[in-house]
């Protein structure tokens, strides 16, 4: 004999369905909310002490550990946090045990010893223009939208042509050493910015990154002080999230005096930036979509406003993006250089992960 639900049991089914279906949305409410904080949040980037010396002849150390060891150029983070020096790229390497032998140049501090754990960063200098490349430099305070802000003015032989850096996030002055000498050697005086948010800079009152949506206006003021110190031509470097505080920049406000952009590594696409975030801790998808809509709630940042379209390229701009980038996918800079091909040149640099293109090509 063939059962028939009655009506009684169906309004049951119907309200268990429904108390599921509120929970389920409950749940991925909540989770969307905590990751849109985490992702907003203001943190200086983490370092991971995941390498190992396993042999040392000389300066000649032989490091096993993550995928990175086996690459380019690379920095030196005791753990507790001071500077061992700058590892050559790997003189030979076993990619199979992750394990690659380089020379230490520019050692500072006592031998690295067998057994001991360090982390190699692409950031080789941690210090300034003076120390770091020999050149001259002042630190210089203008004004933004949220206060004084401060900067490293590498003057050049040209008094009128200006490239102002800006960094990633998490990040500070110094990620940009690796880029102002082959500026400076170009003649170039270089403008190395901080914006809000960074330490002993102006906070933003909800002390949250905007990844550009905000944050542009100090792009803008980082300008105006170039124009007023003699700058008539003006070119913009941005790294990852630094290049996402440009286009906002520039698709909002610009400015004549701009005239090149370079993009290393940059956020265009911040849909795909957050899906890979998402990816890399092992979440379903499907929390892109409560994630975005939290963002929007809890700071106002829409990702398609920030996002960068081909419609809004108008300098001449070179991207430096690689395309095992684990970071932000390299689609978003094919996409544009595909759709500007007029405007937009495209460098892939293959294996050379996030921010490390100088690592891989120093000349």
């Amino acid at each position: 004999m063939s059962y028939t639900p009655t009506p009684s049991t169906w309004k049951k089914i119907s309200l268990w369905t429904l108390v599921f279906l509120l929970l389920a949305l409950l749940v991925l409410g909540v989770v969307g909310w905590v990751g849109a904080g985490k992702l907003l949040a203001v943190n200086p980037q983490k370092v991971e002490y995941d390498q190992t010396v396993e042999a040392v002849d000389g300066n000649n150390y032989t490091i096993s550990g993550s995928a990175y060891n086996i690459q380019g150029v690379a920095g030196g983070i005791r753990t507790d946090g001071s500077m061992i020096g700058i590892f050559s790229a790997p003189t030979s390497s076993d990619a199979s045990k992750q394990t690659a032998t380089r020379q230490l140049t520019d050692p500072n501090g006592s031998a690295l010893s067998v057994g001991e754990k360090i982390s190699l960063q692409g950031n080789v200098w941690t210090s300034d223009p003076k120390a770091a490349l020999g050149l001259d430099y002042e630190t210089v305070q203008y004004e933004s939208p949220l206060g004084a802000t401060n900067a490293w003015l590498v003057p050049g032989k040209s008094k009128t042509t200006w490239t102002i850096g800006v960094h990633g996030i998490g990040a500070d002055k110094n990620e940009m050493l690796r880029f102002v000498k082959p500026v400076h050697a170009a003649g170039n005086t270089m403008l190395v910015i901080n914006y809000r948010n960074d330490p002993g800079n102006p906070q933003s009152a909800d002390d949250y990154n905007h990844f550009g949506d905000t944050e542009w206006q100090d792009v803008k003021a980082a300008v105006a002080y170039a124009k007023e110190q003699g700058a008539t031509d003006i070119r913009l470097y941005g790294d990852s999230l630094g290049g996402s505080l440009v286009e906002n920049y520039l698709k909002r406000a610009g400015d004549p005096a701009v005239s090149k952009v370079v993009l290393d590594s940059p956020a265009l696409d911040w849909k795909q930036v957050i899906q890979r975030q998402i990816q890399k801790n092992s979440y379903p998808g499907i929390l892109y979509y409560p994630t975005v809509l939290a963002m929007k709630l809890r700071a106002g940042v829409d990702v398609n406003s920030i996002s960068t379209q081909a419609s809004d390229i108008k300098h001449k701009t070179l991207i430096i993006h690689s395309s095992d980038d684990p970071t932000v996918p390299q689609a978003a800079s094919k996409e544009l250089a595909a759709a500007k091909p007029d405007l937009v040149t495209l460098s892939d640099f293959g294996q050379g992960g996030h921010l490390r293109s100088w690592n891989h090509d120093t000349a």
